[in-house]
């Protein structure tokens, strides 16, 4: 699936990035998870699992994909110290290909919220 404006390349770290989520390894399963991401865990994993097959026009899927790179760019406290150890594209790439992704410059966390 190649999502607006990225590359198959790209599209596929955005892949990457939900399957990271979908997991649990950075963001967990919890209470807090429906506050940090915008949906509960059961209809993320279900958005996940569609992959290729999402309809980027559909604003869930919009919320997943916007949360799951915000968060993972800005949320976990402490984790960019440990960040190789769960994906091996860089932060820095990660809030490039956003950025690209939503069109428009992010300078903070309260920009890329969806």
């Amino acid at each position: 699936m190649e999502l607006k404006n990225l590359t198959l390349d790209e599209s596929e770290i955005v892949r990457q990035c939900m399957q990271c989520v979908a997991n649990g390894n950075v963001i967990l399963h919890d209470v807090e998870f429906q506050t940090i991401i915008g949906l509960e865990v059961d209809e993320f994993l279900e958005i996940f699992r569609a992959w290729p097959n999402l309809d980027e026009n559909d604003k869930y899927v919009k919320l997943a994909i916007s949360n799951t790179l915000n968060n993972l760019i800005g949320y976990p406290h402490d984790m960019q110290k440990s960040w190789n150890e769960v994906m091996e594209t860089p932060l820095s790439e990660i809030t490039r290909i956003f950025q690209k992704w939503k069109g428009s410059g992010i300078n903070s966390y309260i920009d890329g919220m969806a």
